[in-house]
């Protein structure tokens, strides 16, 4: 067994590519990558964003998908197998500023490139001068989006309005990422524009789970990616966003499944969760 497997990240990578899957499309679809033949998916992962940039493209389109974690690469390959689009798209395992460099150095830059959930201060420590890397590999009129799940703006415990803001902050101090400031995860725009890209705008994408056996990915999303990270967020670093111990005991419980406060299971219970897509263009120049 490899170490994604044990540690859980491939439960985490499925669920959250088949929760995330109707907003990715949709955002995809707001790239305008009819005629674009050189694609880049940045951070692929599990391939969340492949299938839907190898449809949404020119015929002639072929996608490279790269991940710096050789372990997650085969569910990329599986998925793009499955929809039938393998034809159309490469795998690889490659260190993202590398192949953004080697593009702009080149002069061969890509025509769009898609970054999901990859482009943060838990990834980069300086994400700004990332974004100004991409904006550099792109081709003369070519468009970048930064997608993002937003999840430090969803809405996961309704009803628990403290709870909820101290769980986030929990999250935040459990990954030593910033509050605020120029590296903040919520700063795309700041960043395409400080990179020079034209027409930068951000458009939200909405996934709403009521009530949530309506729909299969919501349950697995919660429960292989949202609760086990907040859980541990709370548990550690609760105290330190101002929880009480009581109020530490009591988030475990509305976030833990089979126990008889299992939020998901109360009466009403739904979940709002917007994505958000951050789109800049290089000028045609």
């Amino acid at each position: 067994m490899t170490d994604v497997q044990e540690n859980g990240l491939v439960p985490y990578l499925l669920a959250n590519r088949a929760f995330v899957a109707p907003a990715v499309e949709q955002a995809v679809g707001a790239m305008d990558l009819p005629g674009r033949t050189r694609l880049l998916d940045a951070g692929t992962g599990a391939g969340g964003g492949l299938v839907a940039l190898a449809r949404a493209a020119d015929p002639r389109a072929r996608v490279l998908a790269v991940d710096r974690n050789p372990d997650v690469l085969a569910l990329a390959r599986e998925h793009a197998q499955a929809e039938g689009v393998s034809d159309r798209v490469e795998v690889r395992a490659a260190d993202l500023v590398e192949v953004l460099d080697e593009a702009a150095d080149s002069g061969e830059g890509f025509d769009a490139i898609w970054a999901s959930d990859v482009v943060w201060p838990g990834n980069f420590d300086d994400p700004g001068a990332l974004v100004a890397r991409a904006a550099h590999a792109l081709s003369p009129g070519g468009v970048l989006g930064l997608f993002t799940s937003n999840y430090y703006q969803a809405m996961f415990l309704p009803g628990h309005s403290r709870l909820e803001r101290a769980a986030r902050t929990a999250s935040e101090l459990n990954w030593g990422i910033p509050s605020g400031g120029p590296a903040h995860y919520e700063r795309h725009a700041a960043w395409l524009t400080a990179a020079g890209l034209l027409d930068v705008r951000v458009s939200v994408f909405a996934r709403v789970g009521s009530p949530v056996d309506a729909d299969p990915s919501v349950r697995p999303y919660l429960e292989n990616a949202v609760w086990p990270e907040l859980r541990e967020s709370v548990v550690k670093r609760g105290t330190d966003a101002g929880l009480t111990r009581d109020e530490v005991a009591e988030a475990e419980r509305l976030m833990t499944p089979g126990h008889p406060d299992y939020i998901v299971d109360s009466a009403g219970y739904y979940m709002v969760h917007p994505t958000l897509l951050a789109l800049g263009r290089r000028s045609s120049d």
